[in-house]
Formats: structure tokens, sequence, C-alpha cells
């Protein structure tokens, strides 16, 4: 019977979870959402401006990737409480999905995600924390499979379920801990003075279009309507960072060039991307 749990097991996560979900997410993400845009709009005269530019749009980069590896790893830890025949083979599937995961992120980041931020690490950390469980639940795949082999103790029935919960609890609890109060201790120090304790507003908004004054749409039409200004302070949208002016008087600082359009018309080989990226 554990036996065929194990196939079992391995036959949900490899390649069913690990793997095929990921082969079509390019597809249900990226494709197919395109192509749709585009026939919406080519057919729909009505639909235009930003409207037919949010049709067309890539979808925006959001943290769930973190969720899918991890629960990836719950899964391939649970087939430890199982005979190993099937052990090596879910983590070498593991393994081979993820790069295929990491790849495919790297290229949609480079290629379709039209921005994304991290400005914190909080999200990292409590991705740190979420392996607490992971880890938890291998301490008590070792108590149970140490169980009767001659290593101190031999429980039968419902209190061998105890004690392997009891062991998942402990580490679970003892690993957070440690990422809370020990492993900050072996950070980089702070730097004793803030490099950016001089910058100005003027020093900021030079650089970076999003700011309070251009993500305010009553202030902006204020700026063109009733003060008219010349030129106004525009609303920001992204990928728009070129239509900004500058007008020091009222707090614009920020320009840009126009983006240079992207051509996939031509990427029919690995050859012709590889000329486009030369050039």
């Amino acid at each position: 019977m554990q036996r065929s749990l194990a196939e079992n097991t391995y036959r949900y996560a490899f390649p069913a979870t690990y793997l095929i979900p990921f082969l079509l997410e390019p597809l249900a993400t990226i494709y197919v959402p395109l192509v749709l845009g585009r026939a919406l709009v080519g057919t729909h005269p009505e639909v235009r401006g930003r409207d037919a530019e949010g049709w067309v749009a890539s979808i925006p980069m959001d943290m769930g990737r973190y969720a899918d590896v991890v629960l990836n790893m719950l899964l391939g830890v649970i087939i430890l409480y199982f005979p190993g025949g099937w052990t090596h083979y879910l983590f070498f599937g593991l393994a081979a999905s993820h790069v295929w995961i990491y790849v495919f992120d790297h290229g949609r980041l480079l290629r379709s995600v039209p921005a994304i931020t991290v400005a914190t690490m909080e999200v990292d950390w409590w991705a740190q924390a979420m392996l607490a469980p992971v880890c938890g639940i291998v301490l008590s795949c070792l108590v149970f499979k140490a169980n009767c082999q001659g290593h101190g103790y031999c429980i039968q029935g419902m209190p061998l379920v105890g004690i392997c919960t009891a062991a998942f609890w402990v580490h679970t609890i003892v690993h957070f801990l440690l990422l809370l109060y020990v492993v900050p201790f072996f950070g980089k120090p702070k730097p004793e003075e803030d490099p950016c304790k001089d910058l100005g507003y003027k020093d900021v908004a030079s650089v970076m279009p999003c700011s309070w004054l251009t993500t305010n749409p009553v202030h902006c039409l204020r700026s063109q309507l009733i003060y008219k200004h010349s030129p106004p302070c525009r609303f920001w949208f992204s990928g728009k960072e070129h239509m900004l002016e500058v007008n020091e008087k009222i707090g614009s600082y920020f320009t840009d060039k126009i983006a240079t359009g992207e051509s996939f018309k031509q990427m029919h080989s690995l050859k012709s991307f590889r000329q486009q990226e030369e050039d």
C-alpha cells in the first residue's frame, strides 16, 4: 500500500503539478491574451486610446511564483513518508521543472512584463518563513521512518502520529525563531550615514517619473485648465514617461525619450532572435 501511495504521489506531482501547468502558462498568460486583445481592438473601432493599449498590454508580474515554488517543495517532501523507490525520480523531476520555471520567468521579465518593483525584502522574508513547515515535514518523515528501526523507540498507532506531529511543530517553531532572531546577526550592517540624506525632491523627481504630482489627476487637470502652466504637469502612465515635460516652477523635473518599438515578426528562429538582440 505504501509503494502504491508513493507512486500516486509521484504521478500527481510530476509532471502533472511540477511541469505541465508551467508549460501551459506562457500560452495562458502571454500568447492567448495578446491574440484576443489584438482581435478585440482590431474589430471594435470604439476601443481606442488607453483602453486599446490596455487590451494588448502584457499582464503585470506578481509575487505568486513564491507560492508556486513552496507548494512544489511541499508536495516533494511528502514522498519521504513512503518507500524510496520513487523519491529520486520525483526530485529529479522537481529540479528539471524548476529550471524551466526559472528560464520562463527570466524571459518573461525581460521580454513581456511591462514593469515590476520590489522595494523591500518583506516578500522574500516571508517566502523564507514559509519554508519552515516544509523543513518541519522532513523532520516528521525522519521520525516516522526511524520508528522501530533500532533507534531506541518503537511506537504503534496514534501515539506515532502524535510524535510525528510534535516533531513537525517543534521544528517549524524553532526554524521560524532562528529566522527571526539569529539570521539577522549575519546580515550586513547598516551604513552609519544614509547615502540619500542629502537628496531633495528635485533630485528624486528628476530620475523617477512617479511622484505625488504626476499621479494626482486633479492636480494635473488644475495645472492645465486652471493655472494654465506651460508646459503643464502631465499625468504619468507607465510606458508614457516621454510625455512628461520639465517645468521647474511647478515641480516637474522628469523628462525622457520615447522608447524604441520592438518588432517580433522576424523572430522565427534563434538566429534571427540573436541578430535582433545584437542590433
